[in-house]
């Protein structure tokens, strides 16, 4: 945001740790060097004790020559004391050791302190670069494993603080986790002694006006300790989602925003990169890599709010290090950079840059520090929530604040395949204007995932460290998404249709349409259209119309007509392998027309054959057809034969063959009919023929006697 304050931060020291159960941890590889590192002696030791040093009296204070380090390098420690003293150096890894939060990895033994030169402020920059002189160089053993390291400064009186650092050993592990340095230093505003101090901003700054027009500084150098602990947003955020991490068994080698600026192809040699904490100041090289990345393929995670909001440029320091100043005029009309670097908002012009692009929700704005509210769910079918109970509208209190993000319909989207909203939390800020905060989820085209936590505090759900804010549901749903950047999200394998084995021709059923994962499970996050087809192409067959589906599931109507197995399928419009059938048997409706078939010519006195059929409104043979018919006929012979009343079974099914024998020429007719609905009658016309003489005898030549005329029926 463009003006906030520093929260009082945590001492380390008061930390309380929870043994309470985590989520299924993912599959450990043997090799995992995370597992076997968590698995060494830990120790607490790294906690700070009732004495901490301040920036005004400086008993101890330190920074060191790097902000990150690989394994075999040396790396080196600035450090003063007031009055001038003893002191000693504990180095500690940070991560789970069961609890303990730490392990020792190097003691410094006893070292002779100095008090270093005052560090003012440069008039016209504001920047403070202190330049003491090196105090204690140690090299990087190749056996310390990748993570964030603090080093534990303690004078003779006891007082002490941090140095923090991060070690690198460029592991192709499955997640990239990026320290924010760049943040921790645009709010630091060391010394804060109330004179000399000056940061990024305003409210924590003092001292004469810079080039900006007012106290804050353009240029912050990290050649200068960390105001307070000396641990700046690490302690506050970043420490709950890396114990988690390790607790779990994640596999996670560690980097900085240095790191990414200078060599962002290396996020490319990951399935994931994580911003874990404050991350609010990036340079043009960071973003276009993370871009890059994720259009790679590369999953993003961005557990912190306000991500990407400033742009910043690297200047080297005085001694001609590179990338030890950041440059940060906030205003394109002073920086006397213009153009795809000037140090301004990313989503405004010159850069149009909208940060929302990249990491699916921006800055929108906050509350007070100790003023959080409940994260409310939305989309809780999504297979992110799966196996925390998650209801739409359910809370999760404490973790949306003090900075939210949402997705801005004013600013292009993230050019994505899909996006969910997990999250709408609202909240009130300023002098009651009403926001609110969303959690997102998209899938880039590149396949690759990216989440937006929308808070700055959703690490807090993860551990138990200095709140009561753990919450085993934000725990299921980052292992979720974790697991998802490790193993591929959750697919949705089939459609499951479930209806009845049978219908009618012409009357409408329902069926329910299921999506399902590999394992039959419900795949409640299916977010796709369906569409519906049948075997059944028949003039009046209605099917539904594309549809989604709610929580995975779906129940729909379709009406058949032709009789006969027919199916039923259900399809993913954009991915035709989801999918599905049912086989339904189409019975016929009830008889509606009574058909004869019959010869068009008989023989006199000899039999022949007609046969009814019975058939639906749709032309399908009525094959439950179970009536009486009566047959009638025109010849009045006494010798003309007609088939008794018939009752049909359910062996004719629909059909039946009966015998006929007329006697009187030139024609006569036949009907069937219905006993019980006259509507249902048929009349066939016969040509009756005299039988043929035998062959080789003369037809007598004499004329036949007439026929008596007929009496009628």
């Amino acid at each position: 945001m463009r003006t906030k304050r520093i929260a009082a931060t945590a001492t380390l020291g008061l930390f309380v740790f929870s043994l309470m159960g985590f989520p299924a941890t993912p599959l450990l590889a043997a090799d995992n060097a995370i597992v076997a590192e968590n698995q060494l002696t830990g120790s607490n030791g790294w906690r700070l004790g009732g004495l901490v040093s301040d920036d005004t009296t400086g008993q101890i204070k330190g920074y060191a020559s790097a902000t990150s380090v690989n394994q075999g390098e040396s790396l080196t420690f600035s450090v003063t004391v007031n009055p001038a003293q003893t002191y000693t150096i504990d180095i500690y890894r940070i991560g789970w050791y069961g609890g303990l939060g730490g392990r020792l990895v190097r003691q410094s033994g006893s070292l002779a302190g100095v008090t270093q030169a005052a560090c003012t402020p440069d008039p016209t920059t504001g920047l403070v670069a202190c330049g003491w002189t090196p105090s204690y160089t140690f090299n990087v053993p190749t056996d310390w494993t990748s993570g964030a390291y603090l080093g534990l400064l303690t004078n003779a009186a006891g007082y002490q603080n941090y140095v923090s650092f991060i070690v690198k050993d460029g592991r192709p592990a499955a997640f990239l986790y990026q320290e924010g340095v760049n943040t921790d230093q645009a709010y630091n505003n060391y010394p804060d002694d109330g004179i000399n101090g000056k940061s990024l901003y305003d409210y924590n700054s003092y001292g004469a006006n810079t080039i900006v027009g007012s106290k804050r500084a353009a240029k912050v150098s990290f050649d200068r300790p960390y105001t307070g602990d000396g641990d700046m947003f690490f302690g506050t955020w970043d420490i709950y989602l890396i114990r988690w991490l390790e607790r779990n068994g994640y596999d996670v080698t560690y980097t900085t925003d240095v790191d990414t600026h200078a060599n962002g192809l290396a996020l490319q040699g990951h399935k994931a990169f994580i911003s874990g904490g404050h991350d609010e100041y990036w340079t043009k090289e960071m973003y276009d890599a993370a871009e890059a990345a994720r259009d790679h393929g590369v999953n993003l995670a961005f557990f912190g709010s306000n991500a990407v909001y400033w742009q910043v440029r690297y200047e080297s320091s005085a001694a001609g290090v590179a990338d030890r100043v950041i440059v940060c005029y906030k205003d394109p009309g002073l920086d006397p950079v213009q153009g795809a670097t000037t140090t301004t908002l990313w989503r405004d012009g010159p850069l149009n840059r909208p940060e929302q692009t990249l990491v699916g929700v921006q800055y929108t704005s906050g509350v007070d520090w100790g003023k959080n509210v409940p994260y409310v769910v939305t989309n809780s079918g999504h297979w992110i929530y799966q196996g925390t109970g998650f209801k739409d509208g359910d809370t999760v209190p404490g973790i949306v604040g003090y900075e939210m993000d949402r997705l801005w319909s004013g600013y292009p989207q993230p050019n994505a395949l899909s996006q969910t909203l997990l999250g709408n939390s609202p909240f009130t800020y300023g002098s009651g204007t009403t926001d609110y905060a969303n959690s997102s989820l998209y899938q880039a085209p590149s396949g690759a995932w990216v989440f937006a936590s929308g808070t700055s505090s959703w690490d807090w759900g993860l551990d138990n460290v200095n709140n009561n804010l753990m919450d085993p549901r934000i725990q299921r749903t980052t292992a979720n998404l974790l697991n998802a950047f490790i193993n591929g999200a959750p697919q949705v394998h089939d459609f499951k249709i479930t209806g009845p084995a049978s219908a009618t021709a012409g009357q409408a059923f329902s069926f329910t349409v299921t999506a399902e994962d590999a394992q039959g499970n419900p795949a409640t996050w299916y977010a796709g259209t369906v569409h519906f087809t049948s075997t059944d192409s028949s003039s009046g067959v209605v099917l539904p119309a594309n549809a989604t589906l709610t929580g995975g599931q779906g129940t729909f109507s379709a009406t058949l007509i032709k009789a006969g197995t027919q199916t039923v399928t259900a399809t993913d419009t954009v991915t035709a392998g989801i999918t599905g059938s049912q086989s339904v048997a189409v019975k016929a409706a009830a008889a509606a027309t009574l058909g004869m078939s019959a010869p068009s010519s008989a023989t006199v006195n000899q039999p022949f054959n007609v046969t009814v059929t019975l058939k639906d409104r749709f032309g399908n043979v009525a094959t439950g057809y179970t009536g009486t018919v009566h047959f009638t006929t025109t010849d009045i012979s006494p010798l003309a034969t007609v088939p008794a009343d018939y009752s049909f079974s359910a062996a004719d099914a629909g059909t039946h063959a009966f015998s006929v024998t007329l006697e009187t020429p030139p024609s006569q007719s036949v009907t069937a009919a219905d006993k019980a609905n006259a509507s249902l009658t048929a009349t066939a016309q016969i040509a009756v023929n005299l039988p043929l003489p035998p062959l080789g005898v003369k037809t007598p030549a004499f004329p036949l006697t007439p026929l008596p005329p007929q009496a009628g029926p």
